[in-house]
Order: structure tokens, then C-alpha cells, then sequence
């Protein structure tokens, strides 16, 4: 007789499954790892009561960047031109560089800021992770086999994109061989993370590169993601070759004016991204009503990731979201990192957006860190909703005003001031 794996349920106060209307004093049955029942308990024993509390999917945070993650503050200075900003980035990549006395020293310190955002990404009731990383970052620390302090049952699982810079021609082979060995990488037995590709940005990845790997997405399957339309520096740079990108990659000798035809759009790139099995496009925060069209006609392959607290750090103008949703775009709501966000929660992404687009309807914001995030990622069999055969991984969220009529809405209200945890069970 095969081995029955056993069963557990819990109770609480408030089960908000996000594909459904949420349940009072609901009950949730799982095994395994996995859900087996919402609305019922079936574990044929008394449920394990949390109490006044809220339970919903664990969120997805589907764009940060992981090795900021021992930042305090953000760098710069807020409302500062994102070139300004990129410069910062770079002298604090060279400052780690310098004070790490050997390569060994550098490693150490990089896996420990890796380390600390994931920990902060399970506290905040993080279920699933989409992290752009760049070559050498710490794959021991997303394996089953890690030796991390995380508990790999707890720890988020976690889609990886490995960032590929470079603008020059001669440059494409060895990034494309970086690719293909993180991809392999992915696929070995010991791996729990999912690849991808990051052609990080147009002012640093070519259209040749652009369209290798799209090409290459849509026959092995995994994803792209690739910022886009990110500040008026970017756009400035790819109508006329000109502008303080352009001065500062200059400087830096690696402007290669051949890799990005004068005049190319945002939405040649967004043709490209189309050719993908999937790809999120990251920030958008300058995409046009044309853009939003062609993302529409695209939206069960192309996701525009938005990262409400880093485009109020650089002070873009207004973002489109309710217009971009009206028109049918895939939007998902992503944190960015520390050096942008003072923190990694996407529960807070979502208290933001509820302050600042007031006319959307309390589960689409919910739905922006859950279900549309996963699908983002390709991964909404798993993640997102609450429902059976998906995994058992909660955010559970304290409620103060435990008799409160309409959850959903009073979950982003300003006066819900409970914290999302991770799973308890």
C-alpha cells in the first residue's frame, strides 16, 4: 500500500486565497508541502488555530537584486538623474573590491549580503524570489545542498537571471558562454532555483545579444528579463547617441555606438522581448500608449515589472499603472533592491500602491505582489493563489481589527499595521 504522506490543517481568522472571495474562520488542510484542501479540514484532527490573523499566498517578489542587500540606506541622493545614480553603483561595487583584503574576503562578504536579503525575503513572507544576479554570485546559498543558516524548507525558491553586460560585438561568445553555464548549472540535480537570462539593460546589451537570447529563450523555455525604458537618460541615449549615459559609458570605454542603432525604441526591444517564451519587462517607468497596445496584444508571454518605491526614489513622472491595466497589460509589482528601497518587502510595495492609485480595487493591488507576479515568472502553478495542489507556503499577517467586514481592503488600510510573517507550519 503506497505511503500516505499525513495531513495537517490549520485555521484562522481570515483565509484570503486572492482566487477567490477570502473565508471566515477558515480552514486549510495540507500535506506535504503542499495544499490539499481550502475550505475544509481533512486531516481528521483539530486544525492548528493561528488566531486573529490573516493568511494569504506567500508573496512574489519578481525583480531584486540580491547583492545590495547589505545596504542601509539607498545610494545617492533621492530624486538624483539615474546616471548619477549608476556611477554610485559602480564606485560601491569598487569600494567592496578595495576593503576585502583577498578575493576569498570578497566571496565571503558578497554570500553574506546574498544571505541577509533572502532571510529578509522569508521574514516578510516572501514565497518566491525572480534575483538578477551577476557571474560568481553564491548558487550554494539557493541549493537544496546549502550549507546557509536558511532552512532550504523555508528559505524562497527562486527564479535566477544571470545578468549579462556588454555592449562591444567581440564580447557576445563569452557571454554567451556564461549563459549556457548557468543554464546547465540550473538543470543539475542538486539545483532547486530556475534559470534565466538578463540582458541587463540597452545601454548595456546590444541588440544582437537582445535578440540571441530571445531567440534562445523560446527553445529551451526559460525566461528574460531585461530593464526597459527605465529613465530619460536611457531614452535620450537611444534616440541620438547623446546625453550623460552616453558621457558616462564614454568615460568608462565601453559606449560601443555600432551595438545600438541610433534611433532603435523601446518598443524594438519590446518586439525582441516578444519573441521569448517569457520576459519581464523591467520598470517601464517611459513606455508609451503603443507599447502598452503591443504588451497587451503579448501578455500571456510579456510582464512590465513595476517598483513603486524605487521610481518614487528617482522621482520619474507619475506612472501610467492604472492606465497601463485598463489597457490590458501584465503588470506585476516587484522591490528592486536596497540600493534603491530601503527594504525588500513587497507587503510594503503594496501599502504604497494603495496610497497612491486610490481607485484600484483592493484584490488587484493584492494581486500584483501574488498571482500576477507568479505568472510573471511562469510559475503561478505553484505560486500565487491559494488553492489545492499548490505549494503550502503562507504570508500571515496579524490583524488588529480582527471583525473587519471587507479583509482585503482593510489589509492595505493605513490603520492595519500588522507585518507579514512567514509560513508557521
Amino acid at each position: 500500500m503506497p505511503h500516505r504522506l499525513p495531513l495537517q490543517a490549520i485555521r484562522a481568522r481570515w483565509i484570503v486565497p486572492i482566487s477567490s472571495p477570502p473565508v471566515a474562520h477558515g480552514l486549510l488542510t495540507m500535506a506535504g508541502g503542499r495544499i490539499v484542501s481550502v475550505g475544509e479540514n481533512l486531516s481528521g484532527r483539530p486544525p492548528l488555530d493561528l488566531g486573529s490573523v490573516a493568511v494569504l499566498p506567500g508573496f512574489v517578489n519578481p525583480h531584486t537584486h540580491l547583492e545590495f542587500s547589505g545596504l542601509t540606506a539607498p545610494l545617492g541622493q533621492r530624486g538624483q538623474r539615474f546616471s548619477s545614480w549608476i556611477r554610485e553603483v559602480v564606485g560601491w561595487r569598487k569600494q567592496g573590491r578595495d576593503t576585502c583584503d583577498s578575493e576569498s574576503a570578497l566571496v565571503a562578504r558578497r554570500q553574506a549580503d546574498v544571505e541577509s536579503g533572502l532571510e529578509e525575503s522569508r521574514q516578510g513572507g516572501v514565497a518566491l524570489l525572480g534575483e538578477i544576479a551577476t557571474p560568481g554570485w553564491p548558487a550554494a546559498l539557493f541549493s537544496d545542498e546549502s550549507a546557509a543558516s536558511l532552512n532550504p524548507a523555508t528559505r524562497p525558491a527562486a527564479t535566477v537571471f544571470l545578468e549579462l553586460l556588454g555592449l562591444a560585438s567581440q564580447r557576445i561568445p563569452a557571454l554567451l558562454d556564461l549563459a549556457r553555464q548557468h543554464v546547465r548549472q540550473a538543470n543539475s540535480s542538486a539545483c532547486s532555483w530556475r534559470p534565466g537570462l538578463s540582458p541587463h539593460a540597452p545601454y548595456t546589451a546590444g541588440v544582437e545579444l537582445v535578440r540571441t537570447v530571445c531567440q534562445w529563450s523560446a527553445a529551451e523555455g526559460w525566461p528574460v528579463a531585461m530593464h526597459l525604458a527605465e529613465s530619460l537618460d536611457e531614452l535620450e541615449l537611444l534616440q541620438s547617441h547623446s546625453g550623460p549615459l552616453v558621457e558616462l559609458l564614454s568615460e568608462w570605454d565601453a559606449w560601443d555606438p555600432s551595438a545600438v542603432p541610433r534611433g532603435v525604441r523601446p518598443t524594438d526591444y519590446l518586439e525582441m522581448l516578444a519573441t521569448a517564451s517569457r520576459a519581464l519587462v523591467i520598470h517601464g517607468n517611459y513606455l508609451g500608449s503603443r507599447d502598452w497596445q503591443l504588451l497587451a496584444e503579448h501578455r500571456d508571454r510579456l510582464t512590465v515589472v513595476f517598483c513603486p518605491r524605487t521610481h518614487d526614489y528617482f522621482g520619474h513622472a507619475e506612472y501610467p499603472l492604472c492606465e497601463m491595466l485598463a489597457a490590458g497589460v501584465a503588470v506585476a509589482v516587484g522591490t528592486d533592491s536596497r540600493a534603491t528601497n530601503p527594504d525588500l518587502n513587497p507587503w510594503d510595495e503594496l501599502r504604497f500602491v494603495r496610497r497612491r492609485y486610490p481607485t484600484l480595487s483592493s484584490r488587484t493591488i493584492l494581486e500584483l505582489g501574488t498571482l500576477r507576479a507568479a505568472q510573471a515568472l511562469g510559475r503561478a502553478d505553484e505560486y500565487g493563489t491559494l488553492a489545492a495542489g499548490k505549494r503550502a507556503d503562507f504570508a500571515v499577517i496579524p490583524l488588529r481589527d480582527a471583525e473587519a467586514n471587507d479583509v482585503e481592503e482593510y489589509l492595505l488600510d493605513e490603520s492595519c499595521d500588522g507585518r507579514p510573517q512567514g509560513s508557521p507550519v
